[in-house]
């Protein structure tokens, strides 16, 4: 069975190497890249993972006490954004896909986000190719109000394909602008 918790300053050399991996495996998936969390200092994940009742992040473990999966949660600050707040960073290992964990976890996460006071919105971004993800949130009721053009650009090689012939990286998201009206 499948253990849920918020994870802790002890939990961050696993949670950061969790992280590396989901954004080795799934760069188009998330707006970091490899390359600059890799570059982070302990201390860094550490203080990511500092809960507060404005932040935190789940993580899943199998029966093992292995790390198999993780989200974050944020609160946006200011007076007049207080009322809703972030998912980020969800993943879960390819060989733990499809038994129900991702699920969990956002589960999880929206309802300690729900017993927040005044908590009334949720958001989260999904690349536009994702659609497993996108099925999972849509489950739980998030509707899709946008898409950003380019939201995310990947250079190719980083994400094991080969370069384009004019070396422009992938860009993920719609088309583009509109084209002008004549």
């Amino acid at each position: 069975m499948t253990k849920i918790r918020i994870l802790r300053a002890a939990d961050a050399s696993t949670f950061r190497n969790l992280r590396l991996e989901a954004l080795r495996e799934s760069p188009t998936s998330f707006a970091s890249s490899y390359e600059d969390e890799a570059r982070l200092t302990p201390g860094e994940f550490v203080r990511r993972l500092a809960r507060t009742d404005e932040s935190w992040v789940l993580g899943a473990f199998d029966p093992t006490n292995t790390i198999v999966g993780c989200v974050g949660w944020y609160r946006y600050r200011g007076r007049k954004i207080s009322h809703k707040s972030h998912i980020w960073g969800m993943y879960v290992i390819p060989a733990e896909r499809g038994k129900g964990i991702g699920r969990a976890l956002v589960n999880e996460a929206l309802t300690r986000a729900r017993a927040q006071a005044g908590m009334t919105q949720i958001d989260l971004l999904v690349a536009a190719g994702n659609t497993a993800a996108a099925s999972l949130y849509t489950s739980f009721g998030f509707e899709r109000v946008a898409v950003y053009p380019r939201a995310l650009c990947v250079v190719p090689t980083l994400n094991k394909r080969r370069p384009r012939a004019s070396g422009d990286p992938e860009c993920i998201g719609s088309p583009g602008f509109p084209p002008a009206r004549e």
